[in-house]
């Protein structure tokens, strides 16, 4: 009898477009028709983590009910897989992280000390993932530490927030400096011509629905954050993607776009990047290490 594998340790993270998933004889399958002939790829259930389901798809009920057994999220986004429109959800998740996380969030010190944590994982994580990436810096440490000491010194959520916002722009900095490029970043940009940030938004995407799935794995809601807006909806998958996206988003989204690379070449770029550092083992076990 095959072992499950935990979701922490499960490496497929799959985007579909125009093609239909089904069951066939308990597989989940997906379908493509081409020149009036359709075949049938199968998706390794047991070592999956996550659909995305993008334009022109359809799913059966059957799928979506083996699927959930099995623990993988599905997602529903738009074109390039973003935006995530809509995420499955279980009642059965299980309970013993949401109890210990909300004795942690309904006290303020402790909510603050894991703002904190949050944000020294990524600092060390960034650091991991950029040289793995073939970035090295001798400023980067320097950045970091920096950084680090800051956030060991706040006393206010704001204060994490304002030392964050400079953490992000010295890496934008130092991200454009090596590729020899003048850059701003402006989230939300609808200007297809400003591929750096079309790119880093999308990319960003990646990052939430890693985030998502942890939290979903976890049993954990959406919407009490630790350092985003305390009623800003689904603020704490933003926080949970901010722990891993500068490290392997932010590199690999801005060489792309430096690199003239497509939308979906930057995106495989991406995912390949994510793969190579584990990111949803580091997910994982931070959330881990902070409830406990």
């Amino acid at each position: 009898m095959p072992i499950d594998i935990l979701p922490s340790k499960r490496q497929g993270l799959y985007f579909l477009e125009h093609c239909r998933v089904s069951q066939v004889d308990e597989h989940i399958v997906y379908s493509k028709s081409q020149k009036k002939v359709v075949q049938f790829f199968s998706i390794p259930v047991k070592n999956t983590s996550v659909i995305l389901l993008g334009s022109g798809t359809s799913i059966t009920q059957a799928a979506v009910r083996q699927l959930g057994d099995s623990g993988v999220m599905i997602g529903f986004t738009g074109g390039d897989g973003s935006p995530l429109f809509m995420g499955s959800m279980s009642e059965y998740r299980p309970n013993e992280y949401f109890f210990s996380y909300l004795k942690i969030w309904q006290d303020e010190e402790k909510r603050l000390e894991m703002a904190k944590v949050f944000q020294i994982y990524r600092a060390d994580f960034v650091l991991q993932a950029w040289k793995k990436f073939g970035y090295r810096f001798d400023s980067l440490n320097k950045i970091s530490d920096t950084f680090k000491q800051k956030i060991t010194l706040a006393n206010t959520n704001q204060q994490i927030m304002e030392a964050e916002g400079k953490f992000a722009s010295s890496l934008y900095q130092l991200n454009a400096q090596l590729l020899g490029c003048e850059f701003a970043r402006k989230p939300g940009q609808k200007d297809e011509n400003d591929r750096f940030n079309s790119y880093l938004d999308n990319g960003n995407y990646l990052a939430y629905g890693l985030a998502s799935v942890v939290l979903w794995t976890y049993g954990l809601p959406f919407q009490m954050a630790v350092n985003h807006g305390y009623t800003r909806r689904g603020a704490m998958v933003f926080d949970v993607a901010d722990i891993i996206k500068d490290g392997v988003i932010m590199p690999a989204a801005m060489k792309a776009a430096a690199d003239g690379l497509s939308r979906s070449e930057m995106r495989k770029l991406c995912i390949e990047n994510i793969q190579n550092n584990k990111t949803l083992d580091y997910l994982f076990e931070t959330l881990k290490h902070c409830l406990s």
